[in-house]
Order: C-alpha cells, then sequence, then structure tokens
C-alpha cells in the first residue's frame, strides 16, 4: 500500500475514551477519520485539538452507525484498496493496521480481516462469533432465557465478527455497493456484511497475529421498553426479511 488505510471512526459522547485512542493513532501515524454522531460532551472538541481535526465530519443530529460511517466515505471522498472500522472505545500499543493490511495483501479473498479483541486488562473477548439463533437472541435480549455460555471461537475463518475493529476490502464494497447497509440503525450491520461477504463467496477472517484493546460495555437491562431492546429487535427482523433466513448456516 502506497497510501495510508483509512481508518473510520464513529463517535457519540465518548470523551472518556477519546484522549487515549488519538494517543495510539498518533503513535503510529496512522490516517484516521472521525465522525461525532451529535455528542453532547467535549468529544469533537477532543477531537479538534488534536492533529486530526481536519478529519472530522460533526452531525447535529443522531444517525445510525451505518450511515455514519458511509457519510465519512462520501463526505471526504474517501478512496481505498482498504479500510479500517474501527469503535471510538479502543486503543492499541502495536500497528495492527499494517499486520491486517499485510495478511490482506497475502490473502486476496478475505473480505473482512479482524483481529483478537482484549479487555484492558488484558482477558480475550468474544469478538469472533458464530452466527446467532434469533430466536434465543430475542428471548435474551428481553431476559426471557438464562445467558447460555458463549463458546471462544478459535482464529482463522469465522461466521462474522463484532463492528468494533475490523479491516474490509474495497472491492467487496463495490460488489454491494455500500459500505454499511443504512437500513440498520443499531445492530446487524456487523453480521449483515459478514454473511454478505460469504454469499459473495469471501472469507471473513479472525486474526489472532494482532491484538487491539476494547473497553466493551454491555447493557444488562432486561426491560423490552429500552431503545436499544427496540433497536436490536427492529434490526433482527430487517435482517430476517432482507435474507429470507431465520436460521443461518455456519461458514
Amino acid at each position: 500500500m502506497t497510501l495510508p488505510v483509512p481508518i473510520l471512526i464513529v463517535v457519540h459522547n465518548h470523551s472518556e475514551f477519546l484522549p487515549r485512542l488519538i494517543e495510539s493513532l498518533e503513535q503510529f501515524r496512522l490516517n484516521a477519520y472521525f465522525c461525532d454522531a451529535a455528542s453532547t460532551d467535549n468529544s469533537a472538541k477532543i477531537i479538534e485539538n488534536s492533529s486530526y481535526s481536519n478529519s472530522l465530519l460533526k452531525k447535529e443530529k443522531l444517525e445510525s452507525f451505518s450511515k455514519n460511517n458511509n457519510d465519512l466515505l462520501r463526505h471526504f471522498n474517501i478512496q481505498s484498496e482498504y479500510y479500517i472500522i474501527l469503535n471510538p472505545d479502543t486503543y492499541f500499543d502495536t500497528n495492527f493496521v499494517e499486520i491486517l493490511v499485510s495478511y490482506a495483501d497475502a490473502n486476496p479473498n478475505a473480505a473482512i480481516v479482524s483481529p483478537r479483541l482484549l479487555y484492558p486488562n488484558g482477558q480475550v473477548q468474544k469478538n469472533w462469533k458464530r452466527y446467532p439463533n434469533f430466536i434465543q437472541t430475542i428471548l435474551k435480549r428481553f431476559g426471557l432465557t438464562t445467558i447460555h455460555h458463549e463458546p471462544l471461537v478459535e482464529s482463522g475463518p469465522i461466521d462474522w465478527c463484532l463492528g468494533a475493529c475490523f479491516l474490509v476490502r474495497d472491492s467487496f464494497i463495490k460488489e454491494r455497493s455500500f459500505l454499511f447497509d443504512e437500513r440498520y440503525r443499531l445492530y446487524c450491520e456487523d453480521i449483515d456484511i459478514c454473511f454478505d461477504a460469504h454469499q459473495r463467496g469471501y472469507d471473513v477472517i479472525g486474526l489472532d497475529t494482532t491484538y487491539v484493546y476494547h473497553n466493551l460495555g454491555e447493557s444488562s437491562s432486561k426491560s423490552i421498553f429500552t431503545k436499544y431492546n427496540y433497536w436490536n429487535l427492529q434490526s433482527i427482523i430487517k435482517f430476517i426479511v432482507k435474507w429470507n433466513r431465520l436460521y443461518l448456516r455456519h461458514f
């Protein structure tokens, strides 16, 4: 690669985490673009006071994760062989981008490559996933069934990965005509892009030769009236309708 791979970061009230993320980005002189999605804290100000001030898209209206990422590509007319999707509550002490790109260069059938995510204490996160049973997912989300143990997925070909951090190939994006499907407000956009990659004959890879730290936050609410539960259910229904599948075959 002759140009730095662009990193797309959507921010919404993440001022607590941004200084450490920006420090990581600057340490390795990485090429990052930020979308501040109507934050009410000083997230935008932190970015404006950094070396990424000219790579900030500020929004007054809270929009979907999918649209915010797509808007970064449109607004800055970003073009690259690869893109990195990265959460604002992450940080790193190695140049994980370089390692992901090297793997993608050597494996042209890999449309998506995800590093291992770690908690700040070094514990492994389960960011590589098997396709879910949507019925069980809905019941668990609303506290109507006990939480089952989720196995740790090994590195190599995987079904899908969390959208907190992954590399995606531009040629695959061009095939599907967009980065993320904007019909999903929140949740399922990461399952959707990985499932689409498999449907088109590409590989989705979990790569354990590099890692990123992720301050993963879990919502423990069991009320069906929370907006997050509503968005989750809405996205699951949209996915099922879009792909005409209630149960997904593992790859």
